[in-house]
């Protein structure tokens, strides 16, 4: 506790020297967000470095921190629907009903679903899988998971040893028994996914993805925030992991998909409109590929997920079009805010929550001994669905 409050002290002392600003009027200011729609913390305060003057006060209360994105999610996210996107196969399931393009899957490891869908239950099995011609490279991933915590790309066999896309080697035995899942969700073995050309020419051969968030409003779906996920070669995912992964975020205008911002990193460490560190490219002014096509894609599969009114999408855009990785039921606020430095809850969301007469669960009491006369489900921020 002593050390954590230390280093709040060090990175609040440092703010202050950063901003020309009393450390009075930033905590003073820290407390006026905090008890504002965003619920600001002091680590998030700092993260997104708004001790600094560039942003008004009105616009910093735009910013979201991790309780206001709680509040968010209770109120935009059906909990009957949940489950369709925490299990990546039943989410794949969906899609793949719909017609809407992912990653193949080629199999499934550890877990029991129907028999279209090859399942293995064994080292043996998976050894065999992985064997057979045209199965490598394969993608692996938790079907219940996030942040890319534990994804590897297999690229090849060694005997009974599995060689990484990172170089890194392991035996099949040891690999299997890493994937065990006590929820019995299991694995998945998808087909790689290459960038488009345009996007690889830039930022590498490892994939780099979109991250885009839709509105369900009343008159359909609207895109409204997209991200770059700038995969800098040091691992085989996008995954910003608030700043650790290396990766970098890339704020899309999304009427003409050109990158307009980008940053490395979090909070002091913060670096604005770097070039790629591999490519040595200019990243800000670089235009998406296929990026209507997106659009097109977000605004269809949003239609598929009515439990979902704001999901947040991984998108990966490939020579072939665009394949939808993921869609997460609200996803977190924080990559936007650090991409575009505005606020997740701006002036477009806060009007879309007015058309759907839900601004006022924002800042209202949870009331979760209330039940709706009409869902019957308990809490005032779960009354307006309509089932």
């Amino acid at each position: 506790m002593t050390e954590s409050l230390f280093e709040a002290g060090r990175r609040l002392m440092l703010a202050s020297q950063q901003s020309g600003r009393s450390m009075l009027a930033l905590v003073a200011e820290m407390i006026r967000l905090r008890y504002s729609a965003g619920r600001m913390g002091m680590s998030e305060y700092l993260d997104f470095r708004l001790h600094e003057t560039d942003l008004s006060l009105a616009e910093k209360r735009h910013f979201a921190g991790w309780r206001a994105q709680g509040v968010l999610d209770e109120i935009l996210v059906d909990d009957y629907s949940r489950f369709l996107s925490l299990d990546k196969i039943s989410m794949y399931g969906l899609l793949a009903a719909y017609g809407l393009p992912f990653p193949a899957i080629k199999a499934a490891l550890r877990t029991r679903r129907p028999g279209s869908l090859r399942c293995l239950q064994t080292a043996d099995e998976l050894l065999n899988f992985l064997q057979e011609p045209g199965n490598l490279p394969i993608y692996a991933k938790p079907s219940m998971g996030a942040f890319g915590r534990g994804n590897a790309l297999i690229t090849g066999l060694e005997g009974d040893r599995i060689v990484f896309g990172n170089g890194t080697r392991q035996s099949i035995v040891e690999f299997f028994g890493s994937v065990a899942d006590p929820r019995g969700l299991g694995w998945i073995l998808q087909e790689p996914l290459r960038s488009h050309a345009g996007i690889a020419a830039l930022c590498g051969e490892k994939i780099s993805g979109v991250r885009a968030h839709t509105f369900l409003a009343p008159d359909g779906p609207r895109v409204t925030k997209a991200v770059l996920k700038i995969n800098v070669g040091q691992v085989d995912w996008d995954n910003f992991q608030h700043g650790a992964s290396g990766n970098m975020l890339g704020a899309i205008d999304v009427a003409t998909g050109v990158v307009t911002r980008v940053i490395s990193g979090t909070g002091q460490e913060q670096v604005v409109d770097p070039p790629h560190p591999v490519s040595g490219r200019e990243l800000v002014g670089f235009e998406v590929p296929l990026w209507d096509q997106t659009k097109r894609l977000l605004s269809d599969a949003a239609l598929a997920f009515p439990g979902y009114i704001c999901p947040g999408w991984d998108i990966a855009i490939c020579d072939s079009g665009p394949r939808i990785l993921e869609v997460n039921a609200f996803g977190d606020v924080d990559l936007s805010q650090h991409a575009y430095r505005r606020g997740f809850m701006d002036s477009q969301f806060n009007q879309l929550m007015s058309d759907r007469r839900l601004d006022r669960l924002l800042t209202a009491r949870p009331r979760n001994h209330s039940k709706s006369p009409e869902n019957h489900r308990w809490g005032i921020r779960r009354h307006h669905w309509r089932w």
